[in-house]
């Protein structure tokens, strides 16, 4: 391969992708001869359960422009991408699927968007083509996004994308475990816009993101990209506490005023409900420093490569 950066790197995760794949990056090879912009192609097999690792060899046999990755396990979506993009060497980087959904015929709309000097853009895919279920799971991601990571309410999320260089390398520079790459995005930009481009059917297959690992990804963006679960508790226990507080003072004016009351009851439940809240407030603020704790000192590999052909 000519050791001259090229103009873009696309980089496609890939599992049990063996029947689309290769029509996938015959579509950008045509595109990119007649952009006539120097590119390359870098494809990370997920572990894949298929024949996908064997295609993905025989077209970095037929393509010096393709660059291919094979993990040790499956590691996932993110982790993939993230491994692609250390890899990758362009001016400017573009995520797409391996299922054909996202038509390399609609790249030149990212760029051109991008040409108005916007950091990331992020395809607006016109008219989902996805399974109600994954479209649910797709709009709880979204809400989570929002409230998590403040992202404003009109911008549209995908994994059909396209980043500068400086963005790439920023992300780069962070390591978690539970990588979303929206998130470390936000983290690194807000200079972010949407172009509307086409979203096709899936022609084989199904897709492996469904509702059960769409809710996990946002139960992950909740947690490892915000403290509001603990904030959340740490306000709950405030009010059970007060809560308590006022309801001692009941059953102690009743039990004056009154003097019905079972002997000890009254105590017990001030107590019992007064203690508790004040537990629940300390718990939250101690998970709030292992929260920090835990971020700052794990090490655990975001991914482990196999095997790699240039």
């Amino acid at each position: 391969m000519d050791q001259q950066a090229p103009q873009y790197s696309i980089v496609i995760p890939v599992y049990n992708s063996s029947r689309s794949i290769e029509a996938a990056c015959q579509g950008i090879q045509a595109l990119f001869k007649r952009l006539d912009q120097s590119y390359e192609v870098i494809l990370v097999d997920d572990a894949s359960q298929d024949e996908s690792w064997q295609v993905l060899q025989a077209l970095h046999a037929q393509n010096s422009n393709i660059k291919i990755i094979r993990l040790m396990r499956n590691f996932g979506q993110q982790n993939a991408l993230l491994c692609g993009f250390k890899q990758s060497r362009g001016d400017f980087v573009i995520t797409m699927d391996d299922d054909l959904q996202h038509p390399p015929e609609e790249i030149p709309k990212l760029i051109a968007k991008i040409n108005d000097g916007y950091d990331v853009v992020i395809g607006a895919l016109i008219e989902k083509q996805d399974r109600a279920a994954k479209k649910i799971g797709s709009r709880m991601v979204a809400w989570v996004s929002r409230v998590v990571l403040q992202k404003p309410r009109e911008l549209k999320l995908s994994s059909f994308r396209i980043l500068r260089r400086s963005v790439v390398k920023a992300i780069g520079r962070i390591h978690t475990p539970y990588p979303y790459l929206t998130g470390m995005i936000f983290s690194v930009t807000r200079n972010v816009a949407n172009t509307a481009v086409v979203h096709k059917p899936r022609q084989h297959g199904q897709s492996n993101y469904n509702l059960k690992k769409l809710i996990s990804l946002a139960f992950n963006l909740l947690i490892h990209y915000s403290a509001l679960p603990l904030r959340l508790i740490t306000f709950v226990g405030g009010a059970v506490a007060v809560g308590s507080f006022l309801l001692g003072i009941y059953f102690i004016v009743k039990k004056m005023l009154i003097g019905q009351v079972v002997p000890g009851w009254t105590t017990l439940v001030v107590l019992l409900a007064f203690f508790n809240g004040l537990l629940m407030a300390a718990l939250s603020v101690i998970g709030e420093y292992l929260v920090r704790l835990l971020g700052e000192v794990s090490n655990l590999p975001q991914y482990v490569i196999r095997e790699l052909k240039e």
